[in-house]
């Protein structure tokens, strides 16, 4: 009997869900015991051989046991044949019998071998009541007055069973209604058709069965080692199956690396052939640079492309890189593992398992080769995996041994494929060189430029990727040519470059070559017959001015990048932050990181409530820390250091996994809410964002239309081309967008059309003095009004007494949050307050 272990998910939190499917477990209860009334007096059919209920129990929960895993792609199909006592229990056993074996045996397999929920549990009992009494009755009803050698009672066993089959679908289709809405006819025909191919295969061999015990009751034994060995022997064949299919599959991996002459293409194969051999969620390649101790990362994006990234390694990573490409270990690190160091790389790399394995090349061991996740819940990885990704890692290392390969690797480590021009890590060497002439006072200093491209997502989308990699080389060309030979052009990676002018610390000529940088890009670039304009965004920094080291040196010519951004000039030299030298943001800097990576980080929620009902629908997630020393830090204090910092990608990748793992926990409660989470300007530039929300929305089992992620009109407005494609990339997703402190922003009423958001945020500014029945009222009512003409829901922020609250109301706002209904609270406090809130209700109902 096979099944779906992805559809046995249907039981969910939702109170009035779970009210509806103990109903239909009653329905089906009271049904069962209908159909099965006229058989309680019932004798076994043929008495040359009875089985008591303790045998068909054991019968029922060895079938159900001992099942074959079959995995496809992100499910895992489960085959069972328990049609086969369902067959011999109909000829040998009395109804009553038959149906109290299936019942404890299958009880036993719910609660020990599977862990089901209560409610899980019930609605299965009750379901295969329903099915033994079905098949009962079709099976006396034909095979009346006929034995176990009449075609007749074969035809009943035929009969009986596929109907009960046929009932469990049918009821399935019903329950996964209940949860997700509309009875979808047709896959459930199909599902009764295609589903279970084997069932028609059991029933002829439990026939077969009972034609041998009615003829020699003493063949039991040899029946029973019989069908033990055809079990036990079809796993063994699945599992020969599935590793022929992986030797198929490392074949045509060795053929293909091999004979590939790209680098790209040769880590494309790899790490694509390493997550489907091993069913994995991700898989990339760590290569370690001997001199300098930075690690760069290879990984295989959704999209089949290759996206790479150079830094220090992390503590948590250090240590996994240590055993693989130190010591030249395989590691193997299970789920739910308690070693203190596995954990902790887990949690650094947001996982749940993985495995790794040395890379080696013809001078040592290159890298790593890591894979996370293994698809599904029914299997985890296994030292089998680790022997299969061991053989990857081999056809890898011989394809990269290859000696015009590895030249290949040398230069292509340090130069961009696209443009020929260096790349971030060319620059990072470069870049150290000058800084450490600066500070042994052999240069007078360094300037460094980032620039990036405006309106280029707008071309790769109407002319598509193909010109816009020409678009990307044309401005290489330009820019080397601007520079001279003085400068040195790298590109970072997308539509971003960096320009580094060594031994110089005049600002003025620093500016004047990034004027000319810009001037080279006011020139049309003819692409596909059409004259396109380019522009571009430009920030500088300079050494020892602005910084001496040169992630700091970097970093500030970033941000000065997108300060032009955000203004008309095209160009901005780095400014100061005022508090920038100050101590505690200095020690906020190192805290902070420590935090992130240790945990350390809370989220808080505050509910928010339907105005018309007072029913609380949702949460915002509120990111909240506590430190050891400095007590609470305000979030407009740490928030600001970690998008300063370059900690904001990590910062809201942890309130993101903490968010949706309560959300989670929450449903598993009973309670189904939805969560908020804030995005930073620096989020929607961010080209992980999408892969990095969906990869957690499939960890937690969310559904994507339970996260709202906020974003704020001036972060889009940062980059309204970059922001709104992303947008309508997470909408596509399925979750729910919503523009934050909606009214404040400088053109909310032109870009609110285009972007495809569900709901807006009135900020608290004006909510906040409502009551007191000033202009703000007015302002209230027009977005109010706006939103609803829109199609949009009106959250209003910061309601914090009951005239407020009324006035909202009356206006016609859907949502409110603010103190009047709860203050922010820690994840676990939220169910019991929401208890609380529910016992005092009627109260609550005159807000």
């Amino acid at each position: 009997m096979p099944r779906s272990a992805a559809r046995r998910s249907w039981l969910g939190p939702d109170l009035g869900k779970t009210v509806l499917v103990l109903v239909m477990t009653a329905a089906l209860l009271t049904t069962a015991g209908l159909a099965g009334l006229p058989f309680l007096g019932a004798h076994p059919l043929d008495t040359a051989l009875t089985l008591p209920w303790w045998v068909v129990a054991l019968g029922f929960a060895a079938t159900e046991a001992c099942v074959i895993h079959l995995q496809t792609q992100r499910e895992c199909q489960t085959v069972s044949v328990s049609e086969l006592p369902l067959v011999l229990g109909l000829f040998f056993a009395s109804p009553v019998q038959l149906l109290i074996g299936r019942l404890v045996g299958s009880l036993v397999v719910f609660l020990v071998h599977r862990r089901s929920s209560a409610l899980k549990v019930s609605w299965n009992l009750a379901l295969l009541s329903l099915q033994t009494a079905v098949a009962v009755g079709l099976f006396r009803a034909l095979a009346a007055d006929h034995g176990a050698s009449s075609p007749m009672a074969w035809l009943g066993a035929y009969a009986g069973v596929l109907a009960a089959n046929g009932v469990g679908h049918i009821a399935l289709a019903l329950v996964i209604a209940i949860y997700e809405g509309g009875l979808k006819v047709r896959p459930m025909i199909t599902s009764m058709v295609t589903d279970e191919p084997a069932a028609p295969v059991v029933v002829t061999l439990g026939v077969l069965a009972v034609i041998c015990l009615a003829a020699a009751p003493q063949s039991a034994w040899l029946l029973l080692l019989s069908g033990a060995g055809l079990l036990f022997g079809y796993r063994a064949y699945a599992s020969l199956a599935d590793r022929h299919l992986g030797t198929e599959r490392l074949y045509r991996f060795a053929q293909a690396v091999t004979s590939s002459p790209e680098v790209d293409e040769v880590l494309r194969t790899v790490l694509r052939e390493a997550k489907e051999l091993l069913h994995a969620e991700r898989a990339e390649v760590a290569f370690v640079a001997a001199d300098a101790g930075d690690v760069a990362h290879v990984r295989l994006g959704a999209t089949g492309r290759l996206g790479r990234s150079s830094e220090a390694p992390q503590p948590a990573e250090r240590w996994l890189l240590s055993r693989v490409v130190g010591e030249g270990e395989t590691v193997l690190v299970t789920r739910g593992t308690r070693d203190v160091d596995e954990r902790g790389w887990l949690d650094s790399q947001v996982a749940r398992e993985a495995v790794a394995v040395p890379l080696r090349g013809g001078a040592g061991i290159l890298g790593a080769l890591i894979v996370t996740d293994r698809l599904g819940e029914v299997r985890t990885y296994t030292d089998d995996d680790v022997r299969l990704l061991e053989t990857v890692a081999h056809h890898a290392s011989v394809a990269l041994q290859n000696g015009a390969l590895t030249d290949q690797l040398r230069h292509e480590a340090q130069h961009d494929a696209l443009t020929g021009l260096p790349n971030r890590a060319a620059l990072q060497r470069q870049l150290s060189a000058a800084l450490e002439e600066v500070t042994d006072g052999r240069s007078r200093g360094a300037a460094v430029m980032i620039l990036d491209l405006d309106r280029f997502k707008d071309v790769n989308d109407t002319l598509g990727h193909q010109q816009g990699d020409l678009l990307l080389v044309e401005v290489g060309t330009r820019l080397r040519t601007a520079v001279g030979p003085g400068g040195f052009v790298a590109r970072l990676g997308g539509d971003e470059f960096a320009i580094l002018l060594s031994g110089t610390d005049d600002e003025d000529r620093a500016v004047r070559v990034g004027r000319r940088l810009l001037r080279s890009l006011e020139q049309p670039v003819s692409l596909d017959g059409l004259e396109v304009e380019i522009g571009g965004s430009l920030g500088l920094a300079l050494a020892p001015v602005h910084a001496t080291d040169p992630a700091a040196l970097l970093k500030r010519a970033d941000m000065a990048m997108y300060d032009a951004k955000a203004s008309t000039g095209g160009l901005r030299v780095y400014e100061p932050d005022p508090d920038s030298d100050n101590p505690r943001r200095l020690l906020l800097v190192s805290e902070l990181r420590t935090a992130l990576h240790q945990d350390l980080i809370e989220v808080h929620v505050q509910p928010q409530a339907r105005l018309a009902t007072g029913e609380v629908v949702s949460v915002e997630a509120l990111v909240r820390w506590n430190h050891p020393e400095l007590g609470s830090v305000p979030p407009d204090e740490f928030i600001p250091v970690a998008e300063r910092s370059g900690l904001i990608g990590l910062l809201t990748t942890r309130v993101l996994d903490q968010s949706l793992a309560a959300v989670a926990d929450w449903r598993r409660q009973g309670v189904d809410l939805s969560v908020a989470v804030n995005l930073s300007t620096r989020s929607l530039h961010d080209a992980d964002l999408l892969d990095e929300v969906s990869r957690l929305l499939r960890r937690h089992g969310v559904p994507a239309s339970r996260l709202t992620l906020e974003v704020t009109e001036s972060s889009v407005m940062a980059d309204p081309a970059r922001a709104i494609a992303l947008l309508h990339q997470l909408r596509a997703l399925g979750v729910r967008l919503s523009v934050d402190d909606f009214g404040t922003g400088y053109s909310s009423l032109s870009y609110l059309k285009s972007l495809p958001v569900n709901e807006v945020k009135i900020d608290r500014s004006f909510v906040t003095d409502l009551s007191a029945q000033g202009e703000d009222v007015a302002i209230v009512r027009a977005i109010v009004d706006l939103g609803r003409h829109l199609g949009l829901e009106v959250v209003a922020e910061g309601a914090e007494d009951q005239p407020t609250w009324d006035l909202l109301a009356s206006m016609g706002c859907d949502l409110v949050q603010g103190w009047h209904l709860a203050r922010a609270m820690p994840v676990a406090d939220l169910v019991p307050w929401l208890r609380a809130r529910s016992a005092r209700r009627p109260a609550l109902r005159a807000l």
